[in-house]
């Protein structure tokens, strides 16, 4: 479920870790090793959770703590079934428009944990982007896209202005931009595939495998007919970010 952010949210970062009961961090470290077994390049890094939403007058306060990718790949693919358990994990991404109207995807590669899939650029939150007490989700959403894609979002006209919402599909806060990017589709392209080459030639990590353009015009049809797996959200925020142009 994807709503249209109307007032400022803060995201209050304390450092401690969500708590898992003992039973459950058994099967997680099971599920993990299994994991693993499958993908060795698959790494279990620092993660966070949403633990409460407040919301006042002015501004909407999450309370955000410590978990690990481990917890939030169990919570998404087995689940967890006592609420206070749950994680809700925080993460942010980006729909691009070339300047010649073609909407962005990545196909994500086959050494991550989802190979195949379609997603935005970006990613979940880290301890990269706690600023004191606060979990910086632009620092967040800059530093992701100039990791997938080496663009640079200061020199972008962009606005994060979409919500995606905990559902029964996907437990998650996202935080939703869109942007217009000063390259056509082949220019584009061309920048991801040197791009591409430069991880390749350096051993670095390589998130997409290859960028899938959209016509604006005909977005939703032409992603109706891709055979890869789609995030649940996505048609739904394209729908969205279509309508609202």
């Amino acid at each position: 479920m994807i709503k249209r952010i109307t007032k400022p949210i803060v995201l209050k970062y304390e450092n401690r870790f969500h708590n898992i009961p003992d039973d459950v961090k058994k099967e997680i470290d099971s599920f993990w090793k299994n994991l693993v077994s499958d993908n060795p390049s698959l790494f279990n890094g620092e993660n966070h959770t949403v633990e409460s939403v407040t919301e006042f007058d002015d501004h909407i306060e999450m309370k955000v703590v410590r978990t690990n990718y481990a917890t939030y790949l169990y919570n998404e693919r087995v689940g967890i079934d006592d609420e206070k358990f749950k994680i809700i994990h925080l993460w942010s991404g980006i729909l691009f428009e070339t300047n010649d109207n073609y909407l962005v995807l990545g196909e994500m590669g086959d050494n991550t944990s989802v190979p195949k899939w379609l997603q935005l650029p970006g990613g979940g939150t880290s301890d990269e982007d706690i600023v004191g007490d606060i979990i910086d989700i632009d620092g967040n959403l800059k530093r992701e896209v100039k990791e997938e894609l080496n663009i640079d979002l200061d020199t972008i006209k962009y606005e994060m202005k979409y919500l995606e919402c905990p559902s029964e599909v996907r437990s998650v806060y996202g935080f939703l931009a869109v942007g217009k990017i000063n390259m056509n589709k082949e220019e584009l392209n061309l920048h991801f595939e040197r791009y591409k080459d430069y991880l390749r030639k350096n051993a670095l990590e390589q998130e997409f495998s290859k960028l899938v353009f959209l016509p604006k015009n005909t977005a939703l049809d032409e992603f109706d007919r891709l055979d890869n797996p789609k995030r649940e959200y996505l048609r739904e925020f394209i729908e969205m970010v279509v309508n609202d142009n």
